[in-house]
């Protein structure tokens, strides 16, 4: 039941890759209001996710293991931690390098690298970006990827942690789909074919889950292995690449309604860990 739990999971968390179709006719006040909640959001629920949830379930497999006599000490869990942390730096730096929060405003592409001081850079229409848009692509579909074998592992380790898992991917996913497709859209992508092919990119997440399916049964180290991974990537994902975005809001009252839903994303988390039961 949990592996047809987590395919199922994993389909619907691609079928966000459809939200840009209606976020990206949106104003850009309400756009950038909109990613300001869901950024502050997220940081909150994956930074817990990593600490209260994938980090310790690792541990507890770890336990599991030696209870069996395979005798594997702690640091082993965290190398992986780092290990994980360290192949999401180089998937942002190497692969998924044009990674903004983009959308459409008179004609232009808009990519807003910082979501909260309304820094920008626009990018005319043109063929000269189509080649960073199927490098967008590419990225995007290993992210996806990544994110299939985190959710279904996740599942596979127990229904809590899938859940818990599952809606931390969704409210990261959420702000970036709304950047691809209009990267998509502005690398020469007609709206149809830009809502197809970032579709297919979020399927491959299915695959992911395909993978970790197959592998886990033989190898038992293997959810371990990527819980620990997972906990690794997330922490990176809330620390550098949106807790930033927080810290750059200079207004006061934004800055504090910024933590207070930051808070709110560690709370539910925490809540979920607690309200749900573990196996």
């Amino acid at each position: 039941m949990d592996p047809i739990l987590g395919f199922l999971m994993i389909f619907l968390i691609g079928c966000v890759s459809l939200i840009g179709v209606f976020m990206i006719s949106l104003k850009e006040r309400t756009l950038d209001e909109i990613l300001f909640i869901l950024v502050a959001f997220a940081t909150g629920s994956i930074l817990a996710t990593a600490l209260f949830d994938l980090i310790p379930e690792s541990l507890h497999h770890l336990e599991e293991l030696n209870a069996e006599g395979a005798g594997i000490t702690d640091a082993f869990i965290f190398v992986n931690v780092i290990f994980g942390f360290v192949t999401f730096f180089i998937l942002e730096r190497f692969i998924y390098w044009f990674h903004g929060h983009a959308h459409e405003h008179e004609n232009q592409l808009v990519c807003y690298d910082d979501l909260t001081e309304g820094a920008s850079k626009v990018l005319e229409k043109g063929s000269n970006i189509k080649s960073f848009a199927l490098l967008n692509l590419i990225g995007d579909g290993l992210h996806n990827f990544l994110d299939g074998i985190i959710i279904m592992v996740a599942f596979l380790s127990g229904p809590t942690t899938g859940i818990v898992i599952t809606l931390a991917v969704l409210f990261h996913e959420l702000p970036q789909e709304i950047g691809d497709f209009g990267i998509l859209l502005y690398g020469g992508f007609t709206k149809k074919k830009a809502l197809i092919f970032n579709f297919i990119s979020a399927m491959v997440a299915l695959i992911g889950g395909l993978v970790a399916l197959i592998f886990s049964s033989p190898f038992v180290l293997f959810n371990m292995f990527f819980l620990a991974f997972s906990g690794g990537g997330f922490i990176y994902i809330a620390s550098t690449e949106l807790m930033p975005e927080l810290i750059k809001e200079k207004n006061l009252k934004k800055s504090i309604i910024q933590a207070l839903i930051f808070i709110g994303g560690i709370l539910l988390i925490i809540f979920l860990i607690i309200l749900l039961p573990h196996e």
